[in-house]
């Protein structure tokens, strides 16, 4: 077997081209093969003389990939920041009022989600966009239902002075238009593979399952039961079967409820350490009871993550923290610390600037924040023959710290010496559920007997649906078109 060059070829042109192409592939990688915990496979004699075994060389800095790392807010609000202000994003996240996505009856706007599920996919790779529907703000901001709602005679209570009208969560007609609302949007938009999650929303004040900015409401949890609150959490799973689904940590019972049922789960203050008191912080008091109550009430909540995103929303921004907080680089750093712990695949950031003395925190936790994928070794013939076989092993590594959550297939193709693909073969080798780790995969095509004899440069990549390359490896060896150039092969006439 050969490792990281290729085998002995009888015409010594092509072996001496082969050669030159290969080292600056393997060039760097003579120390790595000596490691001890270097991967090699264990090969029959038979095979050992006729295969390659590559090393890929690996990246070490944060990359852009789709659904993963940093989000964008609404698209920043206009405002374009460049990568030394903002990490490059992976996810435009919106939130939308009924009253803009339905002004009329029936009307509704798909043309807003549309355009936003455009404008993402152009990006290289593609960024994802998520959503969350919401139903009120505060009690001087007008309602957010539109009046032909009101106009219909749900139940409601108007508060602010006669301002806002908050629907009844438990009146059936409201319900029956909530489910209408979802299940439209759903019908259009559910396994959207640019769509990364829908937020479980729809209750309380910016769909955040809190009315505590209303004094003159009672408690959300005091006015309605878990049922009630509930018959929310089942209406985004009936609009949204196929989409994953997040739930807010301080949903009460409607958290393990909703993550049992299939959810991911996020929490919309991360990061606070006495933002609202000295006395009292969402990172010392709130957030550890609350996981602690929800692995009372389901023993797999913390497993969770394993099928399911976890979400982190800033308290503020970062800005602030600097500005207004002070928080020093030890109470960033422990946050930051808290979300790879906590399996978390995204963080929204809101679209401010990074202080500068955050963001070597902040780029140093990205390379564990979500998915990474790397492929650390390649193994394959040396030499194919039109219309036989070509059998490839990959050994991928996952060093993020959860899954992709999302479907993406493992695929390989060769490229002649005029830089065209002369065939390609896509695997059922799918990385929606792969866990952090190692992951061996083992492929085997059928070479089409028309395949012209000659030296074929070796491709591969993460392919979405439609065959396109979707995912930045933490590999060199990109091409232009997405793929990852790691290695060659001869192919002989069948």
């Amino acid at each position: 077997m050969k490792i990281a060059t290729p085998a002995y070829r009888k015409n010594g042109f092509k072996a001496a081209l082969s050669l030159l192409l290969l080292l600056p592939l393997t060039a760097c990688l003579a120390d790595r093969k000596q490691e001890s915990d270097a991967f090699v496979p264990e090969i029959p004699d038979s095979l050992s003389e006729s295969m390659i075994l590559t090393y890929p060389v690996a990246l070490d800095g944060p990359l852009r990939n789709p659904g993963v790392g940093v989000e964008s807010f609404h698209n920043g609000w206009g405002e374009t920041l460049t990568e030394q202000q903002y990490p490059t994003e992976g996810i435009d996240y919106y939130r939308f009022y009924w009253d803009e996505l339905e002004p009329q009856e029936g009307q509704y706007r798909f043309d807003t989600i549309d355009r936003l599920l455009t404008q993402n996919r152009a990006h290289t790779p593609p960024r994802m966009v998520a959503l969350r529907f919401m139903s009120a703000a505060t009690p001087s901001s007008g309602s957010k239902i539109s009046q032909w709602l009101i106009n219909k005679g749900i139940r409601g209570q108007w508060t602010g002075e006669g301002k806002t009208f908050i629907p009844d969560l438990d009146d059936s007609l409201y319900l029956e238009y909530v489910e209408k609302l979802l299940m439209a949007f759903g019908q259009r938009y559910d396994g959207n593979p640019n769509l990364s999650h829908v937020d479980i929303g729809m209750v309380g004040s910016w769909g955040e399952w809190h009315n505590s900015n209303f004094s003159d409401l009672k408690p959300l949890h005091q006015r309605y039961s878990n049922e009630e609150l509930n018959r929310l959490v089942d209406l985004h799973f009936a609009a949204f079967p196929q989409t994953p689904k997040l739930m807010l940590i301080s949903g009460g019972e409607s958290l393990v409820y909703a993550t049992g049922k299939g959810a991911g789960w996020r929490a919309d203050c991360w990061g606070d350490w006495h933002h609202f008191s000295q006395q009292w912080s969402h990172m010392t008091h709130d957030y550890p009871h609350r996981l602690a109550q929800a692995t009372e009430d389901d023993s797999q909540f913390p497993e969770r993550w394993k099928s399911a995103p976890v979400s982190l929303e800033t308290c503020g921004n970062m800005s602030e923290w600097q500005s207004t907080q002070h928080y020093s680089k030890e109470q960033v750093k422990a946050s930051l610390d808290w979300a790879i712990e906590q399996h978390a695949s995204t963080l929204n950031l809101k679209s401010y600037p990074i202080p500068s003395q955050y963001r070597d925190l902040l780029d140093e936790a990205l390379l564990h924040i979500g998915y990474r994928l790397r492929v650390d070794s390649l193994l394959h013939q040396s030499e194919a023959t039109a219309g036989h076989m070509l059998n490839l092993q990959v050994r991928m590594v996952n060093e993020g710290n959860a899954p992709p959550y999302q479907s993406y297939y493992l695929a390989f193709r060769l490229m002649n010496d005029q830089n065209e693909m002369a065939f390609l073969a896509i695997s059922n080798h799918d990385v929606l559920s792969w866990l952090p780790g190692e992951h061996i995969t083992n492929s085997s095509f059928s070479l089409p007997e028309s395949l012209e004899a000659g030296y074929y440069m070796l491709e591969l990549a993460l392919v979405d649906r439609h065959g396109r390359a979707a995912i930045n490896l933490a590999n060199e060896g990109r091409e232009p078109s997405g793929w990852y150039r790691l290695s060659s092969v001869t192919i002989n006439e069948g």
